[in-house]
């Protein structure tokens, strides 16, 4: 009884945003501290924490080098200063974006900072932090293999990593897409949350549990009941991840050329188009920037430091800088020395 009316306490202390509607205020109620549903909107400004106490962990001290690294790949592009220099750069940025891609890995495995509350398709904490290490490997291998330095043995894996890359470009498109128009009951949804989750020890531990209603069992490996209703937030997030995934998928005829034709292909691409490999290497390593940029916005929402009606535009702003902005100027000083469409045929 003293642990009920305790439990009671800690809810009648929650504050209420009297803007939110009741389901909002309910969604508050059940999820206190998991700003990834409900957003920080109604969190005093004396309890929420700062920018800087929200990136400090592990997992932002890898992350933030890859964002300094790609503002000075941004400006190279802008200025368009392709020497000895920039490919020595893009080597650092790929080996950061292998790292992080490790790192995702790790994080998951051990379930670092991973939001217990089982959530629906690609908005699940699990699933999103899945999809971001398998991204930015995709397009780190991307990079390396069309840069000028890329080293000769991983030419022989063309056939197998290019393949996988094209799935994992086509998921950047499909799984906020599945989220969005499938609904809780979608097999796709459960399927990549499922999936994502046993890959963690906080949830593979257990032969059997229950997350907020959402049963798992690693006998038949899925979800048996319907994933929660996404919440506002959700959607909001859901629907910037789908903006995400169009320009994401966007490396699919990359890496089908690439499974298609492998080292004869892209030899031919070169001697007509030398100017190409720069394009290919930095356009990647822009999306590898842009997944980095966002998954600290994600953790920067997540530890309530800031709403993500102000996290959504500061990340429009970063991507301006980090991608649209020097990909534009790229083209503007390879553009007489490069192919658009015309080299997947040549």
């Amino acid at each position: 009884n003293q642990n009920n009316r305790n439990s009671i306490g800690r809810l009648n202390a929650i504050p209420r945003d009297p803007t939110n509607t009741d389901t909002n205020n309910s969604l508050i109620e059940q999820y206190p501290n998991d700003y990834l549903i409900t957003d920080s909107t109604y969190l005093p400004a004396e309890s929420r924490p700062s920018i800087l106490t929200a990136l400090s962990n592990p997992r932002d001290i890898l992350a933030l080098p890859t964002i300094l690294v790609g503002i000075v790949v941004s400006f190279f592009n802008i200025f368009g200063t392709y020497n000895e220099s920039y490919q020595h750069l893009e080597l650092l940025a790929i080996g950061l974006g292998f790292a992080s891609t490790l790192a995702y890995i790790l994080q998951l495995l051990v379930g670092y900072n991973i939001s217990p509350n089982v959530r629906c398709g690609i908005i699940d904490d699990a699933a999103v932090n899945f999809y971001a290490a398998v991204y930015t490997g995709a397009v780190s291998w991307l990079a390396l293999r069309t840069c000028d330095l890329s080293p000769v043995w991983l030419q022989q894996w063309d056939g197998v990593l290019s393949i996988v890359s094209v799935g994992v470009f086509g998921y950047s498109l499909l799984a906020p897409f599945l989220t969005l128009f499938t609904g809780r009951d979608g097999t796709g949804s459960k399927a990549m949350v499922s999936f994502a989750r046993l890959i963690s020890i906080q949830t593979s531990r257990d032969d059997e549990m229950k997350l907020e209603n959402v049963s798992l069992s690693k006998s038949n490996e899925e979800y048996s009941t319907s994933m929660p209703e996404l919440s506002p937030t959700e959607l909001l997030r859901a629907r910037g991840l789908l903006a995400m995934g169009v320009l994401g998928c966007i490396f699919v005829p990359d890496a089908l050329s690439f499974a298609l034709g492998g080292r004869e292909w892209w030899d031919r691409v070169y001697e007509m188009h030398p100017s190409q490999r720069y394009l290919e290497s930095s356009t990647s390593l822009f999306a590898l920037f842009s997944v980095e940029a966002c998954m600290i916005s994600h953790r920067v929402g997540k530890a309530g430091a800031a709403c993500y009606k102000d996290i959504v535009p500061a990340f429009a702003f970063v991507c301006l800088v980090l991608t649209i902005v020097p990909c534009v100027c790229a083209l503007h000083w390879l553009g007489d020395d490069v192919s658009f469409f015309s080299f997947y045929r040549e």
